[in-house]
């Protein structure tokens, strides 16, 4: 299956799993009302959300910097966001393309080994599970008994969690400890191709490792960590402010309410629905009505409005380094899937001109 192909199937996956998580969301809702609470709504509150997302977003290339220094010491941190930002504005329109793009464009502005900053993103996905892990946990301990009338399945979650995070942590010990060996057991998957894709396999291998040898430095990990932290909170406060945008009645809300919607939101992106539309609001919806007792049509509003500001946000920021760096998407397919019948991916050294992507702070 070609990487145009497997592209459309994502966007197709995507567009039916909306549809059908939209039509759980809304089902049953008056819609005058919806439209009602939504024009007497204060949008001030609601757009507090764009400047504390698009700062968590820098926050967020700020720590990939850090996460790369083994592989590059000093990657503009500029070109870490709008890497970013692009990636997200394509996970907006065809779920999970982003997470391949974004390390793709920065290794070749940066002008270091793709296969690198991808074991980059893997150590950060890893950082973000364990965190989401430590939160859930927290979670559970604090409403437990709610939480298991309420939702009942949310004990599978935090056990299939726990599950893939110890399988991860091990293979990354594995891979950062015992690398000889790992690659070893890899190359008995390789026997059957040339000697060409072994060379190439070798290379990409040990460059994916490179990307998460930060794991072994401690300089930088407590700046990761802050950094972390200061990604959650500004997450939990672009959940919390904009409940004050509208009329909650004598619901419990306080800033630990942020907090439970910062988690369940985390849970809602892991649906591959281009940019969490509908898996964001079927989960937001169903935490506030049930765990809060606030009306229907009032999650919904809450759940549109702050979708719509995360979604847009995204979009015209994302377009506007997409014409700065002069990105062709047409580009940027043609060369993956030439890599890929290369045998190569991810490991060309090649100039970037090559690739009509321009270096913009230089």
């Amino acid at each position: 299956m070609t990487y145009r192909l497997r592209t459309l199937t994502n966007f197709i996956i995507g567009l039916i799993l909306t549809g059908i998580l939209l039509f759980v969301a809304f089902r049953g809702t008056d819609f005058y009302a919806l439209w009602e609470i939504i024009q007497n709504v204060n949008f001030w509150w609601i757009l507090t959300a764009f400047p504390l997302l698009m700062l968590s977003h820098y926050v967020r290339a700020w720590r990939w910097q850090l996460l790369l220094v083994p592989v590059k010491d000093r990657v503009d941190r500029r070109n870490a966001f709008s890497s970013l930002i692009i990636g997200y504005l394509t996970n907006n329109i065809v779920p999970r393309v982003g997470e391949f793009l974004r390390p793709y464009m920065l290794g070749k502005i940066e002008n270091i080994s793709k296969a690198s900053t991808f074991g980059s993103v893997f150590i950060e996905r890893m950082i973000d599970l364990i965190s989401l892990l430590m939160g859930i946990g927290l979670l559970f301990v604090l409403f437990q008994k709610t939480i298991t009338d309420q939702f009942p399945w949310w004990g599978t979650l935090i056990i299939t969690v726990i599950i893939i995070t110890v399988i991860a942590i091990i293979a990354i010990s594995l891979l950062l400890y015992k690398r000889e060996l790992m690659f070893n057991i890899t190359k008995i998957f390789l026997f059957p191709f040339s000697d060409r894709v072994k060379q190439r396999s070798e290379e990409m291998f040990h460059s994916f490792v490179d990307g998460m040898m930060i794991i072994r430095q401690r300089s930088n990990m407590m700046s990761i960590i802050v950094l972390t932290f200061v990604m959650w909170i500004l997450y939990i406060l672009t959940a919390y402010l904009p409940l004050f945008a509208f009329d909650l009645g004598d619901a419990p809300i306080n800033i630990i309410t942020g907090f439970v919607l910062t988690m369940v939101t985390s849970i809602s992106v892991i649906v591959p629905t281009p940019g969490a539309t509908g898996s964001y609001h079927t989960f937001i919806v169903e935490m506030l009505t049930r765990f809060y007792g606030i009306q229907r049509e009032v999650a919904l509003g809450y759940a549109t409005l702050t979708h719509a500001v995360g979604y847009f946000s995204v979009i015209i920021v994302g377009l506007f380094y997409v014409f700065r760096l002069k990105l062709r998407f047409r580009d940027f397919l043609r060369q993956v899937e030439s890599d890929n019948q290369d045998g190569q991916p991810e490991i060309d050294d090649a100039p970037v001109s090559r690739y009509d992507i321009k270096r913009p702070y230089d």
